[in-house]
């Protein structure tokens, strides 16, 4: 609104209220699409492998946070892996024992076996 005088002129002037409400739906929608970040301090950190990181981020041009989240879940996603791996390996050794014990018959030991592999493996 601008005065001239003792009269008003009232001009029109764009309502910022449509680009804020734009605004804030754009912020809401990439909220919604990514999690929300929290800052952390970690000890302790192996220079060089930082740097690499930091480096790489920049190169790729994402943030240092996002980069360091994906390594995050990369890693937790090996472990989870290994560990999958390793109760297969377990059940299938398992799997073998039993059916050892059933084709060794009454006088088979499992704990001798082992003792004999061992043995083996020494010489």
């Amino acid at each position: 609104m601008e005065t001239r005088g003792t009269s008003f002129l009232l001009t029109r002037t764009p309502m910022p209220f449509k680009s804020t409400f734009s605004r804030m739906l754009d912020k809401y929608k990439k909220m919604k699409n990514s999690s929300t970040g929290v800052s952390v301090s970690i000890k302790d950190v192996d220079e060089n492998a930082f740097r690499n990181l930091k480096a790489e981020a920049v190169r790729m041009g994402v943030k240092v946070g996002d980069a360091a989240t994906e390594a995050f879940r990369m890693w937790v996603a090996s472990k989870r892996q290994t560990r999958v791996r390793d109760r297969e390996r377990m059940l299938e050794a398992a799997a073998d024992m039993d059916k050892l014990r059933a084709d060794g018959g009454e006088g088979w030991s499992g704990a001798e076996e082992i003792r004999r592999w061992r043995d083996k493996r020494k010489r």
